[in-house]
């Protein structure tokens, strides 16, 4: 028997459209969703990662540093920079060392965000140290060569998230940002942890769900970080024979956190950090800094220091540590007692 025929006129062909109400409330769906995932990210900020424990304590490190200097009445000294001073400084060791020496007491810290460089020192400076009116008396600010000069790429997300306070956001676009995209996503990453922590959120995932996936990515950090030197060098060491390949630094940030610095008559000790080869030092750097009577001391080439002391191929290891840490002990201890003798007018 066969199937009788189809009749698509008797089939209903008008399809209704969602109404505005329903529109809306579709958008409300969306916006409540957004909201609440920027509430969890906003929670789980301040624990996401080592670095970002690091930095929302920043406050508390700071305060606790002005409260023992006030019971002590010795100097503040902060060790500045990023992960090789973190991960290059020992402060026990350190004040073991200045002890046998017989150096005036000091309390200490670090604040040292991994990844990080001069223009995040200018403003991490502002928002954490200038903000609460609370200044060391000297500040060791650990470096290699690509931290200081101003053509050292930017990582605007952690900058306008963790770095610059409200109030600084019109001098960082005025000064330092230079088109539309920069400008809209450090204001979306200032309001927003979502996006401006949006990296670690990721990584976070994956090392939950992907085994053994944080030890494999700081392995090929740690080649990435090795190359990236090793092909500094090279460039470097090949500069002068072949001038064509010359890229020119400058410094303007530099001289910018110094000034700031000046401002509150906080002293810099720059420390030229070592590597497992020595690396060469812009001499315009260096005359910069010493123009406005601020010191470098040179570890780039510790006596006894060898490419064993490196974790890795940028990173100080235990033993690489502990000679820094005692390099850097009698380097501050004639720092210290020079700024203690009286001048020749008393």
């Amino acid at each position: 028997m066969a199937a009788p025929p189809h009749d698509y006129d008797a089939l209903p062909t008008a399809s209704h459209a969602p109404s505005w109400r329903q529109e809306l409330r579709v958008i409300g769906v969306v916006l409540g969703f957004v909201a609440l995932l920027e509430i969890l990210a906003r929670i789980v900020a301040p624990v996401l990662d080592y670095d970002r424990k690091a930095i929302h304590a920043f406050p508390q490190t700071i305060s606790n540093l002005t409260q023992r200097a006030k019971i002590s009445g010795a100097p503040r000294v902060v060790f500045f920079g990023n992960s090789l001073m973190l991960r290059g400084l020992d402060e026990s060791i350190l004040h073991d060392a200045l002890g046998n020496l017989h150096g005036p007491a000091i309390e200490t810290t670090k604040i040292t965000p991994v990844g990080t460089a001069m223009l995040d020192w200018i403003y991490l400076y502002r928002r954490y140290f200038t903000a609460a009116e609370s200044h060391p008396e000297l500040l060791v600010v650990g470096f290699v060569a690509h931290h200081i000069h101003d053509q050292e790429p930017l990582k605007i997300r952690r900058l306008a998230r963790h770095f610059v306070a409200k109030e600084d956001f019109p001098t960082l676009w005025r000064t330092d940002l230079d088109t539309f995209h920069q400008l809209a996503q450090s204001a979306l990453c200032g309001i927003s942890a979502l996006e401006g922590d949006q990296p670690e959120h990721q990584m976070a995932i994956l090392y939950t769900c992907v085994a053994d996936y944080q030890p494999g990515l700081n392995a090929n950090h740690r080649l990435v970080e090795a190359a990236a030197a090793r092909r500094a060098r090279s460039l470097a060491a090949s500069a002068p024979a072949n001038p064509a390949r010359t890229t020119t630094e400058t410094f303007q940030r530099m001289q910018r956190f110094i000034e700031q610095c000046q401002t509150h008559k906080v002293k810099i000790l720059f420390v030229a950090m070592p590597q497992p080869d020595v690396w060469p030092l812009n001499p315009d750097a260096l005359s910069l800094a010493q123009s406005h009577g601020m010191r470098v001391l040179d570890a780039r080439a510790i006596p006894g220091m060898t490419k064993e002391d490196f974790a890795d191929g940028y990173h100080l290891g235990t033993s690489g540590s502990q000679k820094f840490s005692r390099w850097l002990a009698a380097e501050l201890h004639a720092e210290l007692t020079r700024a203690s003798a009286p001048s020749p007018a008393q």
